[in-house]
């Protein structure tokens, strides 16, 4: 028989080496996940997703519900977004989701990220309606945890606008894309492309309902907030300029909208609309 002593050196000698595992298996998961995020970063998206696999085995070490399985899907969804594979990136994101909302509730920051990012795959799939119970949730939880001008609250207002501009209703659209444009503004002055691109959708909602006299100084803020951001050239400018000259248009402004037009017409060359 093992005297009491023997079986506490035996019983010691299994925590240490349980302890050195974990730790190993944490420096494992972590190195993986940073060497992920870096690949990430230099927009090598197939090494990235390898890596975030491997650290996804190596988070389901510690159980198949814990944090660090959570947060690797969550990243893992991000790698598979960049590379436009919205449904495998909506599939990482949901079960993400599920383990960090037990983890630490439902009105945690992490929480909220994971339903914004979860909003953001469903409208690239053409999903705009269903979007949007995770943007209210977004919505709230960003609002009470970082406050109702923070700019992550305006990314959720311009978003949820532009779902709603999607879904033909401008009168909802209207007041969630003005917020937000006040918000980026204040936040990051005028010369703020997050700003150019919620002055350009305003501008479309006040089109739509008719308010030309609104939509129109909104299309040229629009305009000059996105020469001087993205470039003469750029194809974001060359939307707003096509959507200012078909209003331009319905006015009976035609030379202001030919001008538009033929700028657009130049910048299309190089880049041509999707």
């Amino acid at each position: 028989m093992f005297s009491v002593r023997v079986l506490q050196i035996v019983a010691g000698g299994f925590l240490v080496a349980g302890l050195a595992y974990g730790q190993a298996a944490e420096g494992a998961w972590q190195n993986l996940v940073m060497q992920g995020l870096y690949a990430a970063s230099e927009n090598n998206t197939a090494k990235a997703e390898q890596l975030l696999t491997k650290a996804l085995h190596e988070a389901e070490h510690f159980g198949p519900t814990d944090v660090r399985v959570g947060t690797t899907q969550n990243s893992l969804g991000l790698v598979y977004k960049t590379g436009r594979r919205f449904p495998e990136a909506e599939a990482s994101f949901r079960k993400a989701l599920s383990i960090l909302e037990t983890a630490y509730g439902p009105e945690s920051i992490d929480v909220g990220n994971v339903n914004f990012n979860i909003a953001s795959v469903l409208l690239e799939q053409g999903k705009g309606e269903q979007a949007l119970t995770y943007l209210r949730h977004c919505q709230s939880v960003y609002e009470h945890q970082l406050g109702g001008e923070s700019l992550k609250t305006a990314a959720v207002l311009c978003m949820t606008g532009d779902v709603y501009r999607g879904m033909k209703n401008y009168k909802e659209a209207e007041p969630l894309l003005k917020r937000c444009a006040q918000i980026r503004e204040a936040g990051g002055g005028m010369v703020n492309g997050d700003l150019g691109d919620a002055m350009h959708s305003l501008a479309i909602v006040y089109q739509m309902q008719g308010k030309y006299g609104l939509a129109d100084p909104a299309f040229k803020l629009a305009e000059k907030i996105r020469e001087k951001t993205q470039g003469i050239m750029s194809a974001g400018l060359a939307d707003t300029l096509e959507a200012h000259a078909v209003m331009l248009k319905q006015m009976g402004r035609d030379p202001e909208a030919e001008k538009n037009l033929k700028l657009a017409t130049v910048i299309r060359k190089r880049y041509p609309k999707k």
